[in-house]
């Protein structure tokens, strides 16, 4: 059978890639950018393919002999109007579906109780059931509780509150009721899906066997982990208010934050449980998943909610990720500096390699701080992203608020600037032997089409030069440091 999977590289996605990547179906998976996912999934049954949902020309023929397509398309990074994106994504993906003779679509989408007041990210993905459901193509479609998973969007938020604050002002949704499902259980849903005997579309609510609130899992968290944490409960703490916090104390998109909290006032609890009856599955409790997923935050890595670039988001900010390129520019503006230093290779690159994240910036990591709080306030990403390998850099990996856009082992790094600018910004970091020492090289780029971006390079020029100057210094420090023990 031909499988398609459509946001394959994105939390979900790269799950089902993942599991299924061992047969017996062969796999087309649907990506934005097929250099990163290549990168990540090379393996004889996975074929992959480049598309961008929203345009549905570069759509065409991708899902031609399929006879079963997952659509694990979300828009929770996106802008504004994601819940319209979200809907065109969905109809496009439909029409081609159609098209190509596809036999059976399967969605992941998300479980609430019926009321007025459904918030707009939970609204767009009932939606875009309904829509998946029109056509004559058959449809399962998976309405799902709470996830708890490694890199899933609602545990980092909860996993980080319970770590960094040591009590909380927990504001009325936190009391709303779920049914938390451990992210395996949810793959082996999707994966049992394909092969399910039935006619006809229909919907699957699925959650775990435990009704609690977010608190509870909070509290259950500190619990395993050995963290007592006080939580004094007030009703007037909006959803709103509670992002922009958020923001600040959690590694994820104040945006994307929003979106979860407003879709967290309202109950997720499993009304039909047809799931139990198709399918040869017993979710595991919420605690189990917990200690679970502690285990395997002990291990390798695994995808996150924002890895994927979301085919929701009109503006791809991505060089090679999207369809804007360097080259697109008029004006390029740089800041470029070395150090030598003595040693091999491996002992310049050393820094480089453990840069961003707990380790800052080598230099005045106040203002990064400062410029990253900024950039949330604005509706950016902010600087609280970690990477996926902590001592290997991989192309479409994030680290704070840039991504990697190209990298060479133990040779060079380039990230891209993920922030609000008027233009583009990179950063590069390359080593290079020469006879008697290595030279580590620093380029700092920015990149604009208007007198904005010039005015905004020539007015930070001097906080730049002071930056860049003591980054390139300190990194120089940290290498000799490392070889003599020093700190």
């Amino acid at each position: 059978m031909n499988i398609a999977i459509t946001g394959a590289s994105g939390y979900i996605g790269s799950r089902l890639t993942e599991k299924m990547s061992a047969g017996p179906n062969k796999l087309r998976c649907l990506v934005r950018d097929k250099t990163a996912f290549v990168e990540r999934f090379n393996h004889p049954l996975i074929e992959a393919k480049e598309c961008d949902l929203l345009k549905p020309e570069t759509l065409s023929n991708k899902l031609e002999n399929i006879d079963t397509a997952f659509f694990l398309v979300h828009s929770l990074a996106s802008d504004n109007d994601f819940d319209e994106d979200e809907v065109a994504c969905a109809q496009n993906f439909l029409n081609e579906a159609i098209n190509s003779g596809v036999k059976r679509i399967i969605y992941l989408g998300g479980l609430t109780a019926k009321t007025d007041k459904i918030s707009r990210h939970l609204s767009s993905r009932l939606r875009v059931g309904e829509l998946l459901r029109s056509s004559s193509i058959e449809c399962i479609e998976f309405q799902a509780s709470i996830i708890i998973g490694k890199g899933g969007l609602s545990y980092e938020i909860m996993r980080n509150l319970v770590e960094r604050l040591p009590a909380m002002i927990t504001p009325k949704w936190v009391s709303s009721l779920a049914q938390p499902i451990w992210i395996e259980d949810v793959v082996d849903y999707l994966s049992l899906s394909i092969d399910s005997h039935f006619e006809g579309s229909r919907v699957i609510q699925i959650g775990g066997p435990d009704k609690v609130s977010y608190k509870d899992l909070m509290k259950e968290y500190g619990r395993q982990r050995g963290i007592k944490r006080a939580m004094i409960s007030v009703p007037v703490l909006t959803p709103h208010l509670s992002s922009l916090w958020l923001g600040l104390v959690t590694p994820v998109y104040a945006r994307a934050g929003r979106k979860l909290i407003n879709s967290l006032t309202s109950d997720s609890i499993v009304t039909e449980k047809n799931g139990m009856e198709i399918f040869p599955i017993t979710p595991i409790n919420y605690k189990e998943a917990i200690q679970n997923v502690l285990k395997d935050s002990e291990t390798g890595p695994v995808s996150r909610w924002f890895d994927a670039n979301s085919s929701a988001s009109k503006t791809p900010k991505k060089i090679g990720f999207g369809s804007k390129n360097l080259s697109d520019f008029k004006y390029r503006f740089e800041d470029t500096r070395f150090v030598d230093v003595q040693g091999n290779i491996s002992d310049a690159i050393k820094p480089i390699n453990e840069i961003g994240g707990r380790n800052g910036w080598y230099y005045a990591n106040i203002l990064w701080r400062i410029r990253g709080w900024f950039d949330l306030l604005i509706g950016g990403v902010g600087m609280r992203r970690s990477r996926l390998m902590k001592d290997k850099f991989l192309i479409g990996d994030t680290l704070d608020w840039w991504r990697i856009i190209d990298t060479v082992e133990n040779t060079m790094v380039t990230f891209l600037a993920e922030m609000k600018l008027p233009g583009e910004a990179t950063l590069k970091f390359e080593v290079e032997k020469r006879d008697s020492s290595v030279r580590i090289w620093q380029t700092a780029s920015f990149y604009s089409n208007s007198l904005t971006g010039h005015l905004y390079w020539y007015s930070l020029l001097p906080l730049h030069a002071f930056i860049f100057r003591g980054m390139i210094r300190s990194i120089g420090s940290k290498v000799l440091n490392n070889q003599t023990g020093t700190r």
